[in-house]
C-alpha cells in the first residue's frame, strides 16, 4: 500500500443539564475524558484493492440530502481537527434552514441549492470556534464523543437554536431504516468511526468497480446519503451492498462507508429546531 501524508488536519461535524436556554452535556472529569475513545488525525491510504462486480442488471436505491452537503477540511494549522470539521459541515448544512447559524452568510447557492465551498471570511472563524468549544487537544489528541457534542451544542445554542442527537448504533447493530428516514427528511448524521475501510464506486457498462482505501485511526465524518445496490445475474439477485455516502473531512471527494458490517462507535442524527 502507498501511504499518503496525514490529511485530517492538513487539507482545505453524560447527562443533559439545562443552563438558562442552553442545553449542554455534563462535562466529563479529566480522567474520563482521557480514557474515552478519541478522534484525531488519521493516515489515509491510496486505494489498495479494486473489485469488479459484473452483472446483468443493477438496481440502486440511492438518495442524498438536498444539495448534498458541505465538504470542508481543516484550516489554519488545526491539528486533530476532524471533530471541528464535521461540526462545521453540520452547521453549514443546517444554515440553509436556520440562517442565524452563520450570521450574515448563506452557506448555499440560491439558484441550485448546492453548498458553497469553504471560505476564510465565514467558515474558517466558525470552524475555529468549534475547534475551541470542543476542547480539541485539551484532554488528549483530538476530541472524544462528549467533547464533540458539547462543543457543537454550545455553538448551536449560542445562535438561538436547540439541538438533539439520536444515536442509531447499538453494538454491532446499525438502524438503517432510521438512517434512511433521516436522509429522506433532510437530516445529516455524524459518524464516530473506528479505523475502517472506505470505498470509491466506479460505474461501467455491465460492471461496477469498487476501490477500497483505509482510514487507520478513529475519525469523525458527516454522512448525508445512502446507496443500497442490488446486483443480478442470470440466476437472479446475487449480491446486495449497502453504503452511507460521506464527507470525510479529507481531500478525497465522495466516499462510501459500508455498513454490513460497520466499525462505528456511534452515529448521531442531528436534529435542530
Amino acid at each position: 500500500m502507498t501511504k499518503t501524508k496525514k490529511l485530517c488536519a492538513l487539507a482545505v461535524p453524560a447527562l443533559a443539564a439545562c443552563i438558562g436556554c442552553m442545553t449542554v452535556l455534563a462535562a466529563p472529569a479529566a480522567s474520563s475524558a482521557e480514557e474515552a475513545a478519541r478522534y484525531a488525525d488519521v493516515d489515509i491510504f491510496a486505494p489498495y484493492a479494486t473489485e469488479t462486480i459484473y452483472y446483468t442488471n443493477r438496481i440502486p436505491d440511492h438518495k442524498y440530502t438536498d444539495g448534498t452537503a458541505p465538504k470542508f477540511v481543516a484550516v489554519n494549522g488545526m491539528t486533530n481537527a476532524c471533530g471541528a470539521v464535521a461540526g462545521a459541515e453540520i452547521v453549514a448544512f443546517y444554515d440553509k434552514y436556520f440562517p442565524n447559524l452563520i450570521p450574515n452568510y448563506e452557506s448555499f447557492i440560491a439558484s441550485n441549492g448546492k453548498y458553497k465551498p469553504a471560505n476564510s471570511t465565514y467558515i474558517t472563524p466558525m470552524m475555529q470556534e468549534l475547534y475551541e468549544l470542543m476542547d480539541t487537544n485539551v484532554h488528549g489528541e483530538g476530541v472524544n464523543e462528549i467533547e464533540f457534542k458539547n462543543g457543537l451544542t454550545e455553538y448551536i445554542n449560542g445562535k438561538g437554536y436547540y439541538v438533539t442527537y439520536t444515536n442509531i448504533v447499538s453494538g454491532s447493530s446499525f438502524d438503517y431504516n432510521s438512517y434512511k428516514n433521516a436522509i429522506n427528511n433532510n437530516k445529516v448524521v455524524a459518524l464516530l468511526s473506528q479505523p475502517t475501510d472506505l470505498y470509491l464506486i466506479g460505474l461501467g457498462s455491465g460492471y461496477d468497480t469498487v476501490s477500497t482505501t483505509v482510514l487507520d485511526g478513529n475519525h469523525i465524518m458527516l454522512a448525508y446519503g445512502y446507496a443500497q445496490i442490488n446486483y443480478y445475474n442470470s440466476n437472479g439477485l446475487f449480491r446486495t451492498d449497502t453504503y452511507l455516502e460521506v464527507s470525510t473531512g479529507l481531500s478525497m471527494g465522495v466516499m462510501y462507508y459500508k455498513i454490513n458490517p460497520h466499525n462505528l462507535d456511534a452515529a448521531y442524527i442531528v436534529n435542530i429546531s
